[in-house]
């Protein structure tokens, strides 16, 4: 069924592009050249310096958005780069009749002021640089929430300018956010998306095969492990910002394939880490928005360094209304049970980050760093200098959603071995860090303290822009196709 109906509509097509090649015009030429571009006009006329340049004779190009016709004269919308500029012609012009929304025209004429006191490229002469063979939809009359929204992208991006903003402020975050980094001493350096084995993060991973070798192999879940190696070889400071993939779950907060800013230095521990982080995010977020003040919902936040700093103990105690110091294992569990938190194999101090994680999490709206986590939150940080049971790891909050986590790294080859089989005994396998014996010997070859961080850069695309869904910044997400 599906099959005929494409074969169907190729068809459609075919006769539309035919019919214009035997009227003598080529619906896809190669190229076209512009003197001012549909942005440079518009810019002009926005900041009101077109009055000199009327007359004087431009080419343009961009697509069609709007086609209006009166029996004297058609306006045409020419839209490019996020921004639109108008088009005279006369209704005898050749090409303006078969023109519509969704064609890519070039355009030659003179700069007119219009009746209403606008400016307009009054055409000369029109050339149809792509035939959209199916119309575009009207402008602004797409349902973000259909179908043909999240599925058809690239023309959501051009019908819906905040759509297209949100995409393009994010592209500048992340280009912001690498810029602080290089200004800081640090090197972007890559590490494999293809590893033997997954690691730096409890996660599901996406498997694959290796013909070549005859393998399985998985698509990284965090570049952490491969960027210690480097700290390992001599770098002192190395970050990378890109994808990651977890084969989990999609939601407002979570994409199977999400970028990150992860950064290692030498010498440093998670203190520093904090210090970089809120100073990156804050020069990123002014980069873009030219302030550090931004609205999310109904809130304002000041990305402002310094960030608020609360242990995960007094942030029970201060947002959860529970003191985990006095709470005992049995209340923990019936607490999670009432909080209706699945809980597969009970841990304690796994149990707490839980409790936290639904009680507090939710009500750190302005930037703050949660810190000193139980020891068995996770297998890569070293353990706490004056609290037992501890380790230096903080993770960062904003709008109520996590943005970044950090640790003082464990650089002890010993106790990397026995936290990796700790997390196997303890967690189940789909939950537990798997046992990466290859950067335990690497490790045994020395590497300095280290600090370490990873910052979320679409949940912090979310809140800069003022989205509801992480999949208002992303520019393809992934949504179910049938």
């Amino acid at each position: 069924m599906a099959e005929r109906q494409s074969a169907e509509k190729v068809g459609e097509w075919r006769r539309l592009i035919d019919s214009l090649r035997g009227a003598g015009v080529e619906p896809y030429p190669h190229s076209f050249r512009i003197t001012h571009s549909v942005k440079a006009l518009n810019e002009l006329r926005r900041q009101a310096l077109l009055e000199p340049w009327v007359g004087l004779v431009v080419r343009t190009a961009g697509r069609v958005t709007d086609v209006r016709r009166h029996p004297n004269v058609v306006f045409i919308d020419l839209y490019e780069d996020g921004a639109r500029f108008q088009v005279m012609a006369d209704p005898k012009l050749p090409g303006v009749e078969g023109v519509w929304r969704g064609d890519f025209l070039g355009v030659e004429g003179a700069i007119v002021k219009t009746q209403r006191g606008d400016y307009a490229v009054k055409a000369s002469s029109l050339i149809l640089l792509a035939k959209a063979v199916q119309p575009l939809p009207e402008w602004g009359k797409v349902d973000r929430d259909s179908p043909f929204y999240m599925r058809y992208r690239s023309v959501a991006m051009v019908l819906d300018l905040q759509l297209r903003w949100r995409i393009a402020a994010r592209a500048r975050f992340i280009q912001a956010l690498r810029e602080a980094m290089w200004k800081r001493g640090f090197i972007e350096i890559p590490t494999p998306v293809l590893q033997p084995i997954y690691g730096g993060a409890a996660a599901r991973p996406f498997t694959t095969k290796i013909w070549a070798i005859d393998e399985e192999w998985y698509l990284r879940i965090s570049p952490e492990l491969y960027l210690k190696r480097y700290i390992i070889a001599g770098f002192p400071k190395v970050f990378e910002v890109g994808p990651q993939f977890r084969n989990e779950d999609i939601d407002a907060l979570h994409n199977p394939e999400f970028w990150s800013l992860e950064a290692y230095q030498a010498y440093a521990d998670y203190n520093d880490m904090m210090r970089l982080t809120e100073e990156v995010v804050y020069e990123a977020v002014s980069a873009v928005l030219g302030t550090g003040v931004v609205k999310y919902r109904d809130q304002t936040i000041n990305f402002s360094p310094p960030w608020r700093r609360i242990t995960l103990h007094d942030a029970l105690r201060e947002y959860g209304g529970v003191d985990p110091d006095r709470l005992t294992d049995d209340q923990i569990r019936e607490k999670l049970r009432e909080l209706q938190v699945p809980v597969k194999v009970y841990n304690r101090g796994v149990a707490l980050v839980k409790l936290f994680e639904k009680l507090v999490e939710k009500k750190l709206v302005e930037p703050t760093f949660v810190l000193d986590y139980p020891e068995e939150s996770t297998p890569l940080c070293k353990p706490h200098r004056e609290k037992r049971g501890l380790v230096e790891r903080f993770e960062a909050f904003v709008g109520g959603h996590e943005v970044a986590n950090a640790y003082t790294e464990l650089n002890d080859p010993v106790r990397q071995y026995e936290y990796f089989v700790r997390e196997e005994e303890l967690f189940p396998k789909e939950e537990a860090h798997p046992l990466d014996w290859d950067f335990v010997e690497e490790l045994s070859f020395g590497m300095p303290p280290t600090g370490g961080v990873g910052i979320g850069v679409d949940r912090l695309a979310m809140v800069i822009t003022n989205a509801e869904s992480i999949k208002d910044v992303i520019p393809y997400p992934i949504v179910k196709r049938a």
